[in-house]
């Protein structure tokens, strides 16, 4: 080893570098402690053999500076009198690797050099295993993350958001303001639009935005699709036995399964009224009780509602409380409908359809001029969802080289427009009126009635059903059958 031995008596340094030397040893001699933080600071030493006691600068204090030098990593043995044990205790606190007493027994300082010696190869080895396996960490850690990216990537292109479909000035409006909105995770969103808008799309748009985060739960809650009396237990959970037909053991809520993550509340203006109470206390306190519970749960969660209702115009009728819809649309996203952005409709249908093609393995290279103008045209009452639908039906009917007008005869597979917007002379509902002259589709023309007062209503389901005097669940049916949902 490189040696550097320090003390102020010249016999003991004598004595004990010839020693060293005869161990096979460099060793290199200061008489005192700044002599020997010179001689330090000039090359490296893997030990340093110092006296406690000496003038100017003593053992101790040579010891704390070289300690201070953070590429040290060299080995500090004291030498000390019988009488000075409590410095020697101290030298061991501070970080020296052994002491001796003085007189110096060679044999046991033979020793505790081979000692220092195997001390220092196995840190030595240590310090490299550990860089090595740093190293391994590092880079398993940053395939990981490829992959992670990678399955990330995957998920999101499967639930749509693998790139968000803006080609319109008005979505691009929407996005920017959800990309704002996604910055404060308790900022309550509210997401206005028709039936099919995509304004789930645009709310895991708002939650998934911030790339290189982990993937939280994004928990969505249809509140039109609920029996009332179920409603609470399906937001807030239950206690185990809380009541007739409960599991002993509980169950969580939609709240809690959403924590850390996104609750997202569809057509919240369906929310009972004796609960937009609760989830207005939920809101502002962020806990809850689970029914039958008494503990309170917290809850950390981003909460974004949408609507197809006027919920300012639920609100003056008393069908839907002040405070809660000022407490929910902090922030507020309007989707226009897809008739009031007529250039993203053929973009997106050849989006859909490409894809539709591509999952299918069928082949597709365009649309005629008279079938985009169709689709241009055509005032999509089922929006967005509709026109998804329509063109993965179109991928079911393939393969096509080129799609035509024709090729698009079931989404608009109607008599003559003068009949369609009237087939009968008067208006339904009177006593009198005129059947057409050949044959009547009744299924067509419930269907024709259905779009027309859908799109009478604007595409507002709740509305819509209310004008035909169907119940909702019985209208979500129909439209499902029609590719409207």
């Amino acid at each position: 080893m490189n040696i550097l031995l320090v003390d102020d008596e010249p016999d003991v340094r004598k004595s004990l570098s010839n020693f060293l030397h005869k161990l096979g040893h460099t060793i290199t001699c200061a008489a005192n402690g700044l002599e020997a933080l010179q001689e330090f600071h000039s090359r490296d030493y893997e030990l340093i053999i110092t006296d406690i006691r000496m003038p100017g600068m003593d053992g101790l204090e040579l010891m704390r500076r070289i300690k201070q030098v953070e590429r040290s990593s060299v080995d500090i043995l004291i030498i000390t009198g019988h009488g000075d044990i409590d410095n020697a205790v101290k030298a061991l606190k501070y970080g020296a690797y052994d002491y001796l007493h003085k007189p110096v027994n060679v044999r046991e300082l033979a020793i505790t050099l081979e000692r220092a010696s195997e001390y220092r190869t196995l840190r030595a080895n240590y310090n490299r295993l550990k860089k090595e396996f740093q190293e391994q960490v590092e880079q398993e850690t940053q395939a990981f993350r490829g992959r992670a990216d990678q399955l990330r990537e995957a998920y999101l292109e499967e639930i749509g958001l693998g790139d968000v479909y803006v080609y319109s000035e008005a979505m691009r409006r929407v996005m920017d303001l959800a990309e704002k909105y996604s910055s404060d995770r308790f900022v309550p969103i509210l997401i206005e639009g028709e039936t099919g808008t995509g304004k789930e799309l645009v709310a895991r748009y708002i939650h998934y935005y911030e790339k290189g985060k982990a993937l939280t739960p994004f928990v969505a809650i249809n509140c039109g699709g609920i029996p009332s009396e179920l409603f609470e237990v399906e937001l807030f959970g239950h206690e185990g036995g809380a009541y007739t037909g409960a599991t002993l053991t509980g169950r969580m809520g939609k709240f809690e399964m959403a924590r850390g993550g996104t609750i997202f509340l569809d057509e919240i203006g369906e929310l009972p009224a004796n609960l937009q109470v609760k989830f207005l206390r939920v809101i502002e306190d962020k806990k809850l009780f689970r029914v039958g519970g008494i503990k309170e749960i917290p809850i950390d969660v981003r909460i974004i509602s949408a609507t197809n209702k006027n919920l300012s115009q639920e609100v003056a009728k008393k069908r839907f409380r002040e405070d809660l819809y000022y407490r929910i649309n902090m922030g507020t996203i309007r989707i226009p409908p897809l008739r009031d952005r007529r250039e993203d409709i053929l973009p997106m249908a050849l989006r859909f359809v490409r894809r539709s093609f591509s999952r299918t393995g069928k082949t597709f290279n365009e649309f005629t001029t008279d079938a985009q103008e169709f689709l241009r045209s055509y005032s999509w009452p089922g929006n967005v969802r509709q026109l998804r639908n329509a063109m993965e039906r179109l991928a079911l009917l393939g393969p096509w080289d080129r799609i035509h007008r024709q090729d698009l005869s079931f989404i608009h597979d109607s008599p003559p427009m003068d009949e369609r917007l009237n087939p009968f002379k008067p208006v339904l509902g009177q006593s009198e009126f005129e059947l057409p002259p050949t044959t009547l589709n009744l299924e067509h023309l419930t269907n024709e009635i259905i779009k027309r007062a859908l799109e009478k209503s604007r595409g507002n389901q709740t509305q819509t059903a209310q004008y035909l005097g169907l119940s909702r669940r019985v209208l979500q049916g129909k439209l499902k059958k029609m590719n409207l949902l």
